[in-house]
Parts: C-alpha cells; sequence; structure tokens
C-alpha cells in the first residue's frame, strides 16, 4: 500500500509510525500522523501558517496519552538487561541504512483481516487503528478522485480532517484552529488541482 503514496507522503506515513512506536504505542492513530505532518513541511494550506507546530501537537498527544497504558518492551526487555533502544540503533547500523528508509518499510492489508492494517519497518511493527487505517484509505481515494495516481501528504491532511471527531481534529480544536478554514483551504487546493 505504500506504492501508493508519493515519496514524501510515504516519509510522512513511516515517521508516523515511528513516532508512534518511539511513544510504546502499539497503534498508529491519527495524533501521530497529524504530529508527522506537522513535522513535514509544507503541506496544504500550511499547518504552520494556521498557528500548528510539532510542538504543540506532541504536547497535546502527551496529555492526551497520558495515564493510557504503553507497550511495556522496554521495561521487559530491561528487566532481562537488554537495552532496547541499543538493539534499535544495532539494527539500523546493521541495514546499513537509516530506519526511515522507505524501502524499509511495507503497509499492508491482512488477508484474512481486512480491516487490520500493519506499517511495518526495521524493529517496527505498528497496527493503524481504525482512524489510522481512515486516513490512509481517504487520502488514497482522495488522489484518485483528483486524477492523480499517487497520494500526497494534502491527501493524508485531507483523511485526517474527514472525520470530524477523530483525534487529530480534537488536537486542532484543542489549539484553536479553525477547522473548517484549514478543509476549505485544502478543498481549494484539490480544486485547483
Amino acid at each position: 500500500m505504500l506504492a501508493r503514496f508519493t515519496p514524501a507522503a510515504r516519509e510522512t506515513m513511516i515517521r508516523a509510525g515511528r513516532l508512534a512506536a518511539e511513544a510504546g504505542r502499539d497503534r498508529l492513530g491519527t495524533g501521530f500522523l497529524l504530529l508527522a505532518l506537522a513535522e513535514a513541511r509544507p503541506v496544504g494550506p500550511r499547518l504552520e501558517d494556521l498557528g500548528v507546530t510539532a510542538a504543540e501537537v506532541r504536547t497535546e498527544i502527551e496529555r492526551r496519552h497520558d495515564g493510557v497504558t504503553r507497550r511495556p518492551d522496554a521495561e521487559l526487555l530491561a528487566a532481562l538487561g537488554i537495552d532496547l533502544e541499543e538493539v534499535r540503533r544495532r539494527l539500523a547500523a546493521a541495514t546499513s541504512t537509516r530506519p526511515g528508509d522507505p524501502a524499509l518499510w511495507r503497509l499492508r492489508r491482512s488477508p484474512l483481516r481486512p480491516l487490520r492494517v500493519t506499517l511495518t519497518g526495521p524493529a517496527t511493527d505498528i497496527v493503524l487503528d481504525e482512524g489510522g487505517r481512515k486516513v490512509a484509505e481517504v487520502a488514497i481515494w482522495a488522489a484518485r478522485r483528483a486524477g492523480r495516481g499517487l497520494a500526497d501528504r494534502d491527501d493524508l491532511l485531507w483523511g485526517l480532517l474527514a472525520d470530524g471527531g477523530s483525534e487529530s481534529v480534537r488536537i486542532l480544536r484543542s489549539l484553536d484552529i479553525d477547522v473548517r478554514r484549514l478543509w476549505t483551504g485544502l478543498q481549494d487546493g484539490h480544486a485547483a488541482a
């Protein structure tokens, strides 16, 4: 499925997966996709022009996930005397490429469980939650609708905004972002394309 995205959009998806994994999450949701988009520049009606910064999104995600059970991989391995971060560093060195190299990543749908989409890469295997899966599917749809073969970062943003109740939209609203203005600017950009 990653082949359906432009190189920039692939990097954004991979970055979101890495951010979620680094935060100890076992699911990739819309919050980390928004964070990856906020880190990436430029996107649509520029997120930074609306006052969205990666630091603010990260703070809001941490606030929302405070107290949420995290995957205890690092703690369990530490009890056995294994440093998970060292394992990840060595894995990156062994592959002689950077961990974010798109050639090392796959986004695939399970043939037995079609609603299960997994992002897999070096030392990372993370399932997209319902919202994350919806973002990817809407992004691909939006690109097709615009007559483009590959979904780009603007299409990912379209997917994030498509569900008004998603975590990413709630984060944007908590940051006092005019989501309607963002949505309108994005639609205008798609109409012009």
